[in-house]
C-alpha cells in the first residue's frame, strides 16, 4: 500500500482560505482490469484539512481519465473504489504507468489543479476473474416447506465491490428476487426459502440461480444490472398446496344432512344442505366436486369465518347452472393462508338422482393407461385429471375425436384422454354366464347379504356388474344376479323381534334351531349384545347333521379375550356343542382360568 502524509511544509498550499491535504492513500500500487493474480480494483482514501470535492486525474500513454471522488458534496475524507476503466470511451485502461494527480475546490470556490498524488501501474491480466465465483448450493436438492421455515444456502466469493442480488429463474422468466446488497469483496451467504415473488412455494421441477448485479467500482453511475449463472438447484416434495397436516387442524369435519339430490321441483329433496366445523378461524371456500374431484359447483365463496360449524346449501347445478349429472358427490374445502391456499377432501357424499347419466359402451371396451402419466380433461368444464400407468377406463365411444378418446372416469365423470397414452384392453372371452337377474338393492343390504339371498358367492356378483367391493352400495341400485337359483322363498323364514330378556340360545331354543344357524343368517358377532326390536331371520329348516358323540373331549382353560365363537372356531366345533357339553348359559360371561369340554 503507498501512503503519502501532508505536512504543512511539505505540501503546497492553496489560496489563504483554501484547505490542505493531509494525506492520501492506495490500496495497491498495481491494478489489473478484473484482475487475477493482482487486485482488480484499488480503493483511494484522500483527506483534506477542509470539506471539498472533486476528482483524481490517472494520465500516462497519451490517456487522462478521471476518478470521481465527489462530484457534489463537499468533504474532508473522501473513499472510493476504481476499477481501470478509461471512461470516456468506456473501455478497460491500457495497461501502463498512470500518475495520480487531485483536482479539488472547496467550499469558497478556492481549486488545487494538478496536486501529486503519486502513481499506479495498471497491467493485463490474461484470465481475469469473474465478478463472483465460489459458488455453493447446500442442499442442491431442496424440499422447501410450509411457511418458508427451511431455507437453502447458497455462499458465494465477491471478487470486487458490487450491488448484488439473488435471482431464481424457471424456463427464461424470474420466479424470485432477493434484496439488492451493496458488498465489499470477500465471502457472502445468501438464502432462499423456496417461495416466489408473491411468498407461495415454488413448484417441484430444477431452478436456475442467477446473481444480478451492478459493480460500483466504476466511476460512472450504473443503474442497469448485469447477470451470472451460478448454478442450479432442484425442488422436490415441496409443500407448494398448505399440507395436509395443517388443512385437518384448521377444518375438521364437513357432512351432507341429507343422503340424496333430485331437483325436480317437487319440494321434496330438490337442494342438499351440508355443514363443515373448524377448529379455528379461517379463510375458506367450499366447492361440491364430483367423483374425479373435479370442481362442480362452489357453494361457499372465499370468506373468512370464526371457529365453529357452519353451514351451506347446494341446488344441484353446475357453474353454468345446468343440472349435474347422476352420482355421488362431495365436499371440498379450500382454505387459504396468505398466499398459500390447500385443499381438502371430505368422505361423506351426497347421490344425485333423476338427471342425464354417462354410460359405458356395451358390451364394455376399456383402454390402459401405457404413460407413466397421463392428463385428462374431465366433467365439468375440461377440468385437469391424472392418471397413473396402469389405469383402466371404459370407453363411451369408439370414435375418436381430435386424437382423444371419450372414456367414463368415475361415476358420473366422463373424460377425453389422448389415444397415444392408451392402449385398448384385449380380453380373453368371458367365460360362459347363468341366465342373471335384475336385483335391486334395498336399505340394509350389502354383498353378503346379498349373496346368501341367491346362494351364490360375493365374488361372483362383483364380477357379474363390476364393482368395487370396497364401496358402499346405494338404495335402488341395480344388480345383475345368477337366475338359475331363486332366492329363498319369504315364507321358508321367520322373523324374531328381540325382546328384552331374549339371548341367542333362548331364542334357538324357542324355534328349534341352533345359535349358529341364526348367528349365520343374520351375519351376527356372537360376542355382541342383541338390542331391543332387533329384527333377526330365523331360519326354519332345521335339518342339521348331527353332532357327533363327545370321544375323548379336550379340556380348554379359557384365557382373556376368550369367547364361545372364538373358541369353536379354534377348535372346529360349533358354540351349540360347547354349550351342551357345558351346561352352560351363553348369555353369561366366561371367566378366566375356567374349565371347558371341547367335544371331539
Amino acid at each position: 500500500m503507498l501512503i503519502f502524509l501532508a505536512a504543512a511544509a511539505s505540501f503546497p498550499q492553496f489560496a489563504s482560505a483554501m484547505a490542505e491535504v493531509t494525506s492520501f492513500s492506495q490500496s495497491t500500487g498495481t491494478v489489473a482490469y478484473q484482475g487475477n493474480a493482482v487486485p482488480g480494483y484499488v480503493n483511494f482514501e484522500l483527506k483534506t484539512s477542509e470539506p471539498t470535492r472533486g476528482y483524481i486525474l490517472a494520465v500516462g500513454n497519451g490517456i487522462q481519465t478521471k476518478i470521481n471522488l465527489s462530484t457534489m458534496d463537499y468533504k474532508t475524507t473522501h473513499k472510493v473504489d476504481w476499477v481501470p476503466w478509461d471512461d470516456t470511451k468506456k473501455t478497460p485502461l491500457p495497461a501502463g504507468e498512470y500518475q495520480l494527480k487531485a483536482y479539488l475546490t472547496d467550499q469558497g470556490y478556492n481549486q488545487m489543479q494538478g496536486y501529486p498524488l503519486g502513481k499506479l501501474t495498471v497491467v493485463a491480466e490474461a484470465n481475469p476473474k469473474p465478478l463472483i465465483d465460489k459458488v455453493s448450493i447446500n442442499p442442491a436438492v431442496f424440499a422447501p416447506k410450509y411457511g418458508g421455515a427451511s431455507t437453502v444456502l447458497i455462499p458465494f466469493n465477491l471478487n470486487r465491490p458490487a450491488e448484488v442480488q439473488l435471482s431464481i429463474w424457471q424456463n427464461g422468466a424470474e420466479v424470485f428476487a432477493g434484496s439488492k446488497m451493496k458488498l465489499l469483496p470477500g465471502s457472502h451467504t445468501v438464502s432462499w426459502n423456496g417461495t416466489d415473488k408473491s411468498g407461495r412455494m415454488v413448484q417441484d421441477g430444477t431452478y436456475e440461480i442467477h446473481f444480478k448485479y451492478i459493480e460500483t467500482a466504476y466511476n460512472y453511475p450504473a443503474t442497469t444490472q448485469s447477470a451470472q449463472k451460478a448454478g442450479t438447484i432442484t425442488i422436490k416434495d415441496g409443500e407448494y398446496n398448505i399440507p395436509l397436516w395443517r388443512m385437518k387442524e384448521v377444518i375438521t369435519d364437513a357432512v351432507f344432512t341429507s343422503e340424496t339430490i333430485s331437483p325436480d321441483g317437487d319440494g321434496v329433496n330438490d337442494t342438499v344442505t351440508g355443514q363443515f366445523t373448524l377448529a379455528e378461524p379461517a379463510k375458506v371456500s367450499v366447492y361440491i366436486a364430483n367423483a374425479a374431484g373435479a370442481h362442480m359447483k362452489n357453494v361457499v365463496t372465499e370468506q373468512s369465518f370464526q371457529a365453529g360449524t357452519h353451514t351451506f346449501a347446494w341446488d344441484g347445478t353446475d357453474f353454468m347452472g345446468g343440472k349435474a349429472v347422476n352420482g355421488n358427490y362431495y365436499i371440498k374445502v379450500m382454505v387459504i393462508e396468505g398466499t398459500s391456499a390447500g385443499y381438502i377432501s371430505f368422505t361423506d357424499s351426497v347421490r344425485f338422482e333423476g338427471g342425464y347419466e354417462f354410460k359405458a359402451l356395451q358390451p364394455e371396451k376399456r383402454v390402459r393407461v401405457i404413460a407413466e402419466t397421463a392428463k385428462l380433461s374431465v366433467y365439468p368444464m375440461d377440468q385437469g385429471y391424472t392418471a397413473v400407468k396402469g389405469d383402466t377406463f371404459p370407453l363411451m365411444t369408439e370414435t375418436i375425436e381430435n386424437g382423444k378418446y371419450q372414456v367414463l372416469v368415475k361415476e358420473g365423470v366422463s373424460g377425453t384422454i389422448n389415444v397415444s397414452d392408451v392402449e385398448l384392453v384385449v380380453e380373453a372371452a368371458p367365460p360362459a354366464v347363468p341366465n342373471t337377474a335384475e336385483y335391486t338393492v334395498v336399505s340394509g343390504d350389502t354383498l353378503w347379504k346379498i349373496a346368501a339371498k341367491f346362494n351364490t358367492t360375493i365374488s361372483e356378483i362383483v364380477t357379474l356388474n363390476n364393482l368395487d367391493p370396497n364401496k358402499y352400495l346405494y338404495v335402488g341400485q341395480k344388480l345383475k344376479v345368477p337366475a338359475t337359483v331363486s332366492p329363498e322363498p319369504a315364507a321358508q323364514l321367520v322373523i324374531h323381534t328381540v325382546q328384552s330378556g331374549d339371548t341367542l340360545w333362548k331364542i334357538a331354543q324357542k324355534y328349534g334351531t341352533t345359535i349358529d344357524a341364526i348367528v349365520k343368517a343374520n351375519n351376527l358377532d356372537p360376542a355382541m349384545y342383541l338390542y331391543i326390536g332387533q329384527k333377526l331371520t330365523i331360519p326354519s329348516s332345521t335339518s342339521t347333521t348331527p353332532e357327533p358323540p363327545a370321544v375323548q373331549p379336550v379340556i380348554h382353560t379359557v384365557v382373556s379375550g376368550d369367547t364361545l365363537w372364538k373358541i369353536s372356531v379354534k377348535y372346529g366345533t360349533t358354540i351349540d356343542a360347547i354349550v351342551k357339553a357345558n351346561n352352560l348359559d351363553p348369555a353369561k360371561y366366561l371367566y378366566i382360568g375356567q374349565k371347558l369340554t371341547i367335544p371331539s
